[in-house]
């Protein structure tokens, strides 16, 4: 185990001290790996933890002190024992450790590296070390011979890197996410070289490849990644760069971050989900287990079949592999994450207790680590303190609204709820214990309120004293001064530190305010008590000083203080706290490290020990027990360890070793715990409560009466406003003479008036604030359109036509365009001398002859050219060109010509190529587009107009329709009908897209509530001054009956007068007079119906044809809206048609600006290649020269060893041949060397200095060291021959050395030889890869070049055409039109004529085939009926040559000829049943008789089986009787005999049973064979009937 770096002052004596990290709960997961074949490792702040997942122990590197390294950024590990760290500092350096002895092997260190980013250890004894910003580079070392190799830029700038190293090959993989470097380091005997193989990163416009967030070399040495869905895929080398292959994918749904790792011969891929997954080598799943908690590591590894699983909350779990597809998943141990506090148990201290940040409590046993409890804490913000003399624990925080805590005793392995208590609303974040544990505070320090408890023996609580201080509070603590306990709050007084300077001390014990006198030289961020009388000591802001606090409280109410000396912590940086126990006082700050002094706070310190690092977030909470037996500490970075102080003690030396808790342990169900319920009331409403309800019993009987009395005076007011609501309305009072709260009233009126005056406010700044809006929007949006958007919908339809908003920026002429008029004259100018080679030469006939423009001869070339391609005959020239004088724009490419006039200086699409033809066309472009657009604005006006007019009349045909219904449902009241027409006459509404300008002005009718108007505004009108003189209308009326014309109509309408008989006499009273009035009265009635008939006739006359002319004219304005409406398609078709002209130009010139950004990025591959495939030639040369130099070592080794060989002899000249043989002999013996791994180079030189000097070095290989330690036991003198001396035996040992050191040597040199070969052909191989790269590059270019003149020489055209002329399926590409041609109008009617034609004739062939054919069919229909007739003939005759007649039915048929009938069958029948009647009771009368007889039979055996009962009783009485008398050994005889004769028995029924088998095969043969006689030679029986 490492030990720290612990500085203990030698003048306290105590040299013991000797510090030791038994066990880590590490928090950040960044750094794992794994050592050897078993061993874990999690590096993180100055510590390796080491998990052995076989035995299941726990060890920790501690990296704080100069010899053992200065923290640990990043840790990588060996298949061997072995591991490397790096220091996190500047400047750092690399650490090469073995395991278990933790010795130092190498210290590399590279003045270049800043920090390091991730470090690999490679095969061949090499560290790979990565550094950060600012250089980026890679560093590769030899650790063995603290050599660096080489240093090359990564060139790879980024924060998050993945490192990974192959356990196969000489590969590191460097990813980050979008790229990816492979790296193959090769060693070529005296120098070492490097290749880099890249999947770059997508850059600009390219698709991305998915980002792969993991990583892992599989055991055969094929690099695998996966992306965020984990999709996984292999990254093979195309011989220059990395290519992603995707090997395996599916449909995952999840967010958590996957992870992988090879895992035997496959992977394990963990998420998007919650499963583990295990493919197989054909990439279906063969394993799969769900894993609740999120995964953040998973790691396995290489050297046998573990992984390692370490998830969000803690648990880690040991994956192994048992057999093929056995996968086993057991939890290896449980480190809790995210621990926010810890605690230590008094009073033993054996168990320590942490809290993270989701509530959950863990309880650690200290020395073994072991997880003893697991609790889920409801609420929130919750945090605990533990008693210092007592095995209790206070929890609180938040549950509800309310904070609370619960006091619970802890008692073997479990948690005792003793109580509770529900404090306040307030956030309770501090509670303190006093020294003896007998009280205690609990403070919500932010808002200054306190309670002070009292605990009892029995754990009972009393509250003594709550208080609201007014200020927030930077820390409070609990000490006894003079007599009486005292609890001390420090008074915030900054806004940005917990710092104060005033104190407020109250008796604990009392609950009384004690007066706090004394200067300090304050502010302090904290006090503590100390072991001395009336000591504290205080914590000043900011300074590595701490201040010892003189207290005295003997004058009763009041605590003086004086300042005591003040003592140097030994912190470096002026930020600490401090912990104090009875056995130690401990200061820990952010510089990481802690100091251990005496409880009285010396000067002098015992311990300095470094527990986080200095880069670190310092450290949170630190802890002693009593005894000073060891130091637990929460750094900031949430890393929890325990120090042992002596470490140096036997009991510690051994490791920690974990086992799995039980599952039951994280069942939240089964271990959830409460501190208050979510109901209860805080001590603050229980106080309020209790404060009303004593003042009620104390006030209750004054409420009483006035209670009493109001209800008197509501009673009186009641009789009061019913009596005056009896009275009569002159005398009733208003309803606010009984307002008896005249004050309320006025305070109310005052109120409202305020509210008024406020909204008033309001509405007024809202409505100015909306003007202001309103005006912004109208000045922006719609002032500065020339034209606004509008609609113009149909009348009852659902036709609607927009048109083009224009912007008071169009206009017929800018500068540009007019350069570009000028110079389009100029050019034009010279337009007959253009080349344009795709027209086929002609004659050329001169202008003034055909009258036509140069434009149009080059259509005519084209024309003719395309009818020479099909051997068309050519028409007369002059015709063609008169033709196509009237279509000059054929070739345009759009229609606007047929709208708009096109600007002579129209650049046409046959010659527009160039980027400044490009930006012509654009301001052209938009010309056109502009008048296109004015062009139909001014259509759309005219149509907007005409919607006016016919509205206009639609309304006045409506009115007159309204009143042609109206009259007839006069007339028909007239005529006493009740059928009325309820037609609805609709008038067209204009909408808001019609009138636009209703958007920026509101008129009154479209508000929908009415104006509000106050009493101030109303216009009361004066009063009536008296009738007026109206004699006008009085005279009207009297003359004309009130209208100045009377209508024919309106007279229809009235009735006729009845005469005055008809109304004062029956009819049988009228005289002749009488008659002759109702005569006249009927005669005129009949008149004046006829005249309503036909005034209704005239009316329906009317109606239908006012209906006919209003539906007319609306359907001639719809129709005309929906000509409109195509015409805005036609418009919008020439806008795309130019703007699509102008894009294609773009898409040419863009195309041109690809290619040629093509041809340089290719021209730029080359460039690159070539140097690289330059490098590598060099490379290849200096590897050329190594392999040199190491075949001449290697020949040199060779000719030393014949040469020593050879002269061996002459170092025994003058002995005898027979002792120089004997030497000789012994000369070439060789320890057996059990080589079970390819050794490298450098360990076989060791190995060679070694048995050359007999000096054994530290770090040898285990098969070196059996090969040392045989050439050792050789070398013994007990392995001398007697023919030789001591002196000629040791000249014989040290010419065998030297010979064993040059075989060595020579296999060492043989081995750099293959690595040298192997480096010699991968450098081939890249340099051959490299040419076939050029030369695929160079073949491009040359098709590239190509395409580019093939591109410019093939020039599409835009052309218009009708969609139903285009014969051929159209999808928006070009490539749609790559096998379509142009055809003539007049060919294709040629054709089509000629078609008809032929179809004629095809479809008389065919009426005359198909009548021919019918024939045909008719006389093979008649041949079949024949031949199926024929056939089912020839069936029913055979059918009737087949019957038989069987004996029954011909009996039947002889019975029936001889007269038999069925009478006499039933009676047959029946005398059978009679029969079979009495046979059936016979039998059963004979079984009865029988059943009679078997059962006096069971009687008299029943009674013979009494008797030998009896019998049987007095044969045993007999034989107990003789067994007492007779010999004992005498049945063991008797069984012996017995068992003879079974076996005897046994042995004769065994050979009985095979004679009997033996007897039944031969039988079986025998009834075989003549079974196969009778088959070969068959016998025929007779055969017989039964009757």
């Amino acid at each position: 185990m490492a030990e720290g770096s612990p500085e203990p002052n030698l003048n306290n004596g105590n040299i013991d001290l000797n510090p030791k990290a038994r066990w880590v709960i590490p928090q950040r997961l960044d750094s794992v790996t794994f050592i050897g074949h078993d061993l874990f490792a999690v590096a993180y702040d100055v510590y390796i933890i080491l998990f052995n997942m076989k035995t299941g122990s726990e060890s920790v590197y501690v990296a704080n002190s100069p010899e053992k390294g200065d923290g640990v950024d990043v840790v990588a590990g060996h298949r061997s024992l072995v591991f490397a760290f790096a220091e996190k500092v500047r400047n750092p350096r690399i650490f090469v450790v073995q395991y278990p002895s933790f010795h130092v092997l190498a210290e590399l260190k590279d003045s270049d590296v800043n920090r390091y980013k991730g470090i690999c250890m490679m095969e061949c004894d090499l560290v790979a070390g990565f550094s950060g910003f600012p250089n980026y580079i890679m560093s590769i070392w030899s650790w063995r011979t603290h050599q660096k190799l080489l240093t090359v830029p990564t060139g790879v700038v980024r924060r998050q890197q993945i490192y990974a190293a192959s356990r196969t090959h000489m590969l590191i993989c460097e990813s980050w996410g979008e790229g990816l470097h492979v790296w193959e380091v090769a060693q070529c005997y005296k120098r070492c070289l490097i290749m880099k193989r890249t999947k770059p990163e997508c850059t600009g416009w390219e698709v991305s490849d998915p980002s792969l967030v993991a990583v892992c070399w599989s055991n055969e040495g094929q690099l695998y990644a996966i992306d965020a869905r984990a999709n996984l895929y292999s990254l093979l080398s195309d011989g220059i760069g990395m290519v992603t292959n995707l090997d395996w994918v599916d449909e995952i749904k999840g967010s958590r971050k996957p992870c992988m790792c090879s895992f035997g011969h496959g992977i394990l891929i963990y998420g998007p989900d919650k499963h583990l997954r295990k493919p197989d080598h054909q990439w279906h799943v063969v394993w799969k287990q769900k894993i609740d908690d999120e995964v953040l590591r998973l790691v396995s590894n290489a050297v046998s079949d573990v992984a390692v699983i370490w998830t969000a909350k803690g648990f880690v779990y040991r994956v192994k592999e048992e057999g093929e597809d056995n996968i086993t998943v057991k939890l290896f141990t449980f480190k809790q994450r995210n621990i926010t506090k810890a605690q230590l148990i008094a009073p033993d201290f054996l168990y320590v207790a942490t809290m993270n940040d989701k509530g959950v409590l863990c309880i650690n046993d200290v020395f073994s680590a072991k997880l003893v409890l697991v609790k889920y804490v409801e609420g929130g913000d919750m945090s605990f303190e533990a008693s210092p003399t007592d095995p209790i624990m206070i929890i609180f925080g938040e549950v509800g609204h309310n904070y609370g805590l619960a006091l619970f005793e802890f008692r073997s392995d479990e948690l005792v709820k003793v109580g509770n208590v529900c404090l306040t609303h307030q956030i309770v974040s501090r509670i303190v214990f006093s020294p003896s544990g007998r009280e205690f505070v609990a403070a919500a320090m932010s808002a200054g309120h306190i309670f002070i408890y009292k605990l009892s023996n029995d754990y009972k609580l009393t509250l003594v004293r709550y208080t609201e201080l007014g200020r927030g509070l930077a820390d409070c603590f609990l000490m006894k001064v003079g007599d009486s306990m005292r609890a001390f709050s420090l008074v915030l007084f900054s806004d940005k530190y917990p710092i104060g300077e005033r104190i407020i001390c109250i008796n604990a014990d009392s609950g009384k305010d004690n007066k706090f006198a004394g200067k300090m030289a304050g502010p302090y961020a904290k006090l503590l008590p100390l072991s001395g009388r009336d000591m504290a000591i205080a914590i000043p802001h900011l300074t590595t000083k701490a201040h010892v606090l003189k207290l005295a409280g003997d004058k009763g109410v009041t605590v003086s203080v004086k300042m005591g000396p003040n003592v140097d912590t030994g912190h470096e940086l002026k930020h600490y706290d401090a912990f104090y126990s009875p056995g130690a006082f401990l200061t820990f700050g952010y510089d990481g490290t802690v100091v251990m002094r005496q409880p009285h706070c010396p000067e002098e310190y015992d311990l300095r020990l470094v527990v986080t690092h200095r880069y670190e977030y310092g450290i949170k909470q630190a802890l002693i027990d009593d005894n000073g037996t060891f130091i637990a500490h929460l750094a900031g970075n949430k890393t929890f360890v325990v120090h042992y102080l002596h470490g140096q003690n036997e009991e510690y030396q051994n490791e920690v070793h974990h086992e799995a808790p039980p599952i039951e342990f994280f069942e939240e169900s089964l271990n959830t715990i409460t501190i208050i319920n979510e109901r209860d009331k805080n001590y603050l409403d229980l106080q309020e409560d209790k404060k009303v309800k004593e003042e009620s019993m104390d006030y209750k009987k004054q409420r009483e009466e006035v209670v009493r009395s109001f209800e008197s005076v509501q009673s009186r007011v009641v009789a009061l406003l019913e009596e005056n609501i009896a009275e009569r309305p002159l005398h009733q009072l208003s309803l606010s003479e009984f307002n008896l709260h005249l004050e309320y009233k006025k305070e109310r009126n005052k109120q409202a008036e305020k509210e008024r005056h406020q909204i008033k406010l309001e509405t007024e700044a809202r409505i100015v604030a909306q003007d202001k809006v309103t005006a912004w929007i109208k000045a922006t949006c719609w002032d500065t359109m020339l034209t606004p958007r509008v609609k113009l919908f149909a009348i009852f339809s659902h036709y609607q036509v927009e048109n083009y908003a224009v912007l008071p920026t169009q206009r017929d002429n800018w500068p540009e365009l007019q350069q570009i008029e000028a110079l389009r004259s100029v050019e034009m100018e010279n337009d007959h001398d253009l080349f344009r080679p795709w027209e086929e030469p002609v004659e050329k006939i001169s202008v003034e002859e055909l009258s036509i423009h140069p434009g149009p001869e080059s259509i005519l070339s084209m024309k003719s050219a395309h009818k020479s391609i099909d051997s068309q005959m050519l028409p007369d020239l002059v015709e063609s060109e008169e033709s196509l004088e009237g279509q000059p724009y054929v070739l345009s490419g759009s229609n606007a010509h047929r709208f708009v006039d096109i600007p002579p200086f129209m650049i046409p699409q046959t010659v527009a190529f160039s980027f400044l033809q490009m930006n012509w066309l654009q301001h052209i472009v938009k010309l056109n587009v502009q008048n296109m657009r004015l062009w139909f604005n001014k259509q759309f006006d005219d149509m907007m107009n005409q919607k006016r007019r016919e509205v206009g009349l639609v309304e006045e045909r409506n009115a007159r329709l309204r009143f042609i219904i109206d009259e007839l449902n006069k007339l028909s009241d007239l005529r006493g009908s009740f059928h009325h027409l309820n037609m609805q006459i609709i008038d067209p509404e204009w909408k808001q897209e019609e009138l636009p300008h209703k958007l920026i002005k509101v008129d009154p009718e479209e508000c929908s509530i009415e104006p509000y108007i106050s009493p101030s505004q109303i216009v009361i009108p004066p009063p009536d001054s008296g009738p007026k003189d109206d004699f006008r209308e009085r005279a009207l009326i009297e003359m004309m009956d009130g209208v100045l014309e009377k209508l024919w109509h309106e007279e229809i309408k009235k009735p006729i007068p009845m005469p005055q008989c008809m109304l004062d006499k029956d009819p049988e009273h009228f005289n002749e007079d009488d008659l002759r009035l109702v005569f006249d009265y009927e005669a005129k009635v009949a008149f004046r119906n006829e005249e309503r008939d036909k005034y209704r006739k005239m009316l329906h006359a009317e109606y239908a044809k006012l209906s006919q002319v209003l539906n007319e004219g609306v359907v001639k304005f719809n129709q005309k809206v929906k000509d409109m409406w195509l015409t805005k398609l036609k418009v919008d078709s020439v806008i795309g048609q130019e703007n699509l002209n102008l894009m294609r130009l773009r898409r040419v010139n863009l195309d041109r600006v690809e290619m040629a950004e093509k041809l340089e990025d290719m021209r730029a591959i080359i460039s690159k290649t070539e140097s690289e495939a330059e490098l590598l030639q060099q490379e290849l040369h200096q590897i050329q020269e190594q392999s040199e130099e190491c075949q001449t070592m290697y020949d040199n080794l060779a000719q030393k060893d014949r040469h020593m060989d050879k002269t061996f002899k002459n170092h025994f000249a003058d002995l005898s041949p027979i002792i120089v043989d004997q030497c000789y002999k012994y000369f070439k013996k060789r320890p057996k060397w059990h080589q079970r791994a390819t050794m490298i180079p450098v360990v076989l030189y060791d190995l060679a200095n070694a048995v050359l000097t007999g000096v054994r070095p530290f770090l040898l290989h285990a098969d070196c060291v059996d090969f040392f330690k045989g050439i050792e036991q050789l070398d013994q003198i007990s392995n001398m021959p007697p023919v030789m001396d001591e002196a000629l035996w040791a000249t014989t040992c040290k010419l065998r050395r030297a010979k064993v050191e040059n075989e060595i040597r020579m296999r060492a040199v043989a081995q750099e030889m293959a690595y040298v070969e192997s480096t010699s052909n991968v450098w081939r191989a890249a340099i051959q890869s490299r040419r076939q790269r050029l030369v695929k590059t160079s073949e491009m270019i040359r098709q590239h070049r190509e395409e580019v003149e093939f591109a410019g020489r093939n020039k599409s055209l835009q052309l218009v055409l009708p969609a139903g002329q285009v014969e051929i399926t159209t999808t928006g590409h070009m490539e749609d039109y790559d096998d379509a041609t142009l055809i003539l109008r007049q060919d294709i009617e040629q054709i089509n004529n000629l078609i008809l034609k032929v179809g004629d004739w095809k479809l008389n062939m065919m009426r005359k085939q198909m009548e021919f054919r019918k024939g045909i069919l008719a006389k093979e229909w008649e041949h079949a009926q024949m031949k199926m007739k024929l056939r089912h003939m020839e069936q029913e005759l055979y059918s009737y040559q087949r019957l038989k007649v069987p004996k029954e039915l011909q009996q039947y048929l002889k019975n029936k000829e001889l007269g038999y009938t069925d009478e006499q069958d039933y009676v047959r029948m029946e005398k059978e049943m009679e029969a079979s009647k009495m046979s059936v009771n016979k039998v059963l009368a004979e079984q009865i008789k029988r059943v009679e007889e078997l059962e006096i039979k069971i009687n008299t055996l029943e009674a013979h089986s009494k008797d030998l009962e009896k019998l049987i009783v007095t044969l045993n009485v007999k034989v107990s009787e003789k067994r007492l008398h007779e010999d004992p050994l005498e049945p063991i005889r008797i069984r012996r005999t017995f068992k003879k004769r079974m076996e005897t028995l046994v042995m004769r029924s065994k050979l009985i049973r095979e004679v009997q088998a033996n007897h039944t095969s031969i039988v079986l043969l025998q009834t075989e064979l003549e079974l196969l006689r009778l088959r070969t030679y068959p016998t025929l029986a007779s055969f017989r009937t039964l009757e």
